[in-house]
């Protein structure tokens, strides 16, 4: 579980008041991870073990059984290590992380129908990575400029890093609500019962 259900009742109610200021449908997703890089690290992993022998062999005199031994004991710790969401954020190069999560948030922009809205934005937040991208739709990107987007981004990153979620997340539906508020005034929504949040 992401939030707990108490939590992710309050994000959701911040998201329903937000949408009250607008008539620009506003949707946030909340993901735990923008791609999984299980397979990459356990292979790191079993690369820095296979390379572990040939420095012994050729620096010690140690018998074949305790190169054995240092070689499981490299794999594991470096297993170990790798499942570690602070060592996983400190050994992916930020290029990776940002080119995943800006894949992972267009994927949502579509799956949420905000490429259909015109005026609409997405919200998505992987909390693993610590990212946040604005995603808004066409007339509301002529609107707003990139710099506004990118100050409730840059607003709401310091809560994310420090592990207030919950505030990161309310406060982007109130900033956002305020963004769209004055370009796209309330009115009748295309779709009034879209879910405005979403855990995946």
């Amino acid at each position: 579980m992401i939030l707990d259900p108490d939590a992710a009742a309050r994000v959701e109610a911040a998201f329903d008041t937000a949408q009250l200021k607008t008539r620009a449908p506003l949707v946030c997703v909340l993901a735990g991870a923008s791609a999984a890089r299980d397979a990459e690290f356990l292979l790191g992993a079993c690369i820095l073990a296979l390379a572990t022998p040939f420095p012994l062999l050729l620096f010690t005199d140690l018998s074949a059984h305790r190169i054995y031994i240092a070689q499981l004991l490299v794999a594991i710790l470096a297993g170990v290590l790798g499942s570690l969401p602070p060592v996983r954020r400190w050994l992916a190069p930020k290029r990776v992380v940002r080119s995943a999560g800006h894949r992972a948030a267009l994927a949502q922009f579509v799956l949420r129908g905000i490429d259909r809205s015109r005026c609409g934005a997405l919200i998505y937040v992987s909390l693993a990575e610590h990212y946040i991208r604005i995603i808004p739709a066409e007339d509301a990107a002529r609107a707003i400029s990139h710099e506004q987007w990118q100050a409730a981004v840059d607003h709401a990153l310091g809560p994310l890093a420090a592990g207030a979620t919950e505030a990161a997340l309310t406060g982007l539906a109130a900033d956002c609500g305020d963004k769209l508020a004055g370009p796209f005034p309330p009115g009748e929504l295309a779709d009034p019962k879209r879910q405005r949040f979403h855990m995946v």
